[in-house]
């Protein structure tokens, strides 16, 4: 691996109900299976904490290179990055300023692609990996019936709580034992380079939020499939969730900021208008889960006013396709 620092400006589904292939994905093309050797890890960071050294020794230990896109991080944090750069060779992108997750990733995808690299593992910076993420997911690829159509293989995880993504009953079908979803999570996603480049990248007017989701319902839109590990392989926690008691039932809110709470809104919106017709089983169970998330703001969150009004702005803004918005 090598040690160097770059600077820049800048529901599960059953198998045959998988969109037909696009014309566009070569059957013919070998693709390289996953393994430690054929894999970059991508990181993107925003003052990173404590603990961020440990979890990216379980990274190391998996993958031939990590690259950080770092979102101009200062003071202890910018340090603690400096000292795992050093500490497992890992290669550094420093942006100018806050760019937001899409564009972070895009740029740590074609650092990967232009060193040879035709797989990349997205991670987030909290995300804590299991000795076995990687070899999980390379079996998946491998048992999958489909394997020029994989354009992400997801990591089904556990929350800080210990409750599993998703407990649905895996697919068995010729010996794949794994998930078809039609979209996962992009932390602790193994995204196939060829694909990236044949849709496009990651959506960067989305700055951060959805991102994974329309990323995924446009692979969908391409021909691709979506996968996922039937086990846990990693531990992710999206915001700052806490537990509650509701009635006769633990429920968990996820505490996320105003500001995330605006993009989610935006984001979620801009998806709804441009995927109800072309998945619309996926938009409703969406807006079902995203309407229950608004109940529990306004049960057990703190700011509930400002967050249901960066909410309204963010539907309204969505609505009207709206994605030019200053980031401090």
């Amino acid at each position: 691996m090598r040690d160097s620092i770059q600077t820049s400006s800048r529901d599960e589904l059953i198998l045959e109900n998988a969109p037909t292939p696009a014309a566009s994905i070569a059957s013919d093309t070998a693709i390289p299976l996953p393994a430690v050797n054929t894999i970059c890890a991508i990181v993107v960071t925003y003052y990173p904490d404590s603990g961020f050294a440990d979890r990216m020794e379980r990274v190391a230990k998996q993958v031939s290179q990590i690259v950080i896109v770092d979102n101009r991080s200062e003071g202890e944090s910018a340090r603690r990055i400096q000292e795992v750069v050093q500490r497992f060779g890992i290669h550094l992108i420093l942006n100018a300023s806050n760019e937001g997750i899409a564009p972070a990733l895009n740029a740590g995808v074609r650092w990967a692609e232009s060193q040879g690299y035709r797989w990349v593992l997205t991670l987030d910076q909290d995300t804590l990996v299991e000795a076995d993420m990687v070899s999980s997911l390379a079996q998946v690829f491998r048992s999958n019936p489909f394997p020029q159509q994989a354009a992400v293989i997801g990591s089904n995880s556990r929350d800080q709580f210990g409750k599993a993504t998703s407990s649905d009953e895996p697919i068995e079908s010729g010996g794949f034992r794994g998930k078809e979803m039609k979209t996962v999570l992009m932390s602790g996603s193994l995204v196939s380079v060829d694909a990236f480049t044949s849709i496009g990248g990651f959506r960067e007017d989305f700055f951060m939020d959805c991102v994974d989701h329309e990323y995924c319902l446009r692979a969908r839109s391409h021909g691709y499939r979506i996968l996922m590990t039937e086990k846990p392989v990693m531990e992710h926690c999206p915001g700052a969730p806490t537990q509650h008691r509701l009635l006769w039932k633990t429920i968990r809110t996820s505490n996320h900021s105003i500001s995330r709470r605006y993009f989610l809104a935006r984001n979620s919106t801009i998806l709804v208008r441009e995927y109800s017709f072309v998945e619309p089983m996926w938009v409703l169970n969406y807006i079902w889960s995203y309407a229950k998330t608004l109940i529990l703001l306004c049960l057990f969150e703190t700011q509930r006013v400002a967050k249901l009004k960066a909410f309204i702005r963010g539907c309204v803004d969505g609505a009207m396709g709206r994605t030019t918005i200053s980031v401090s």
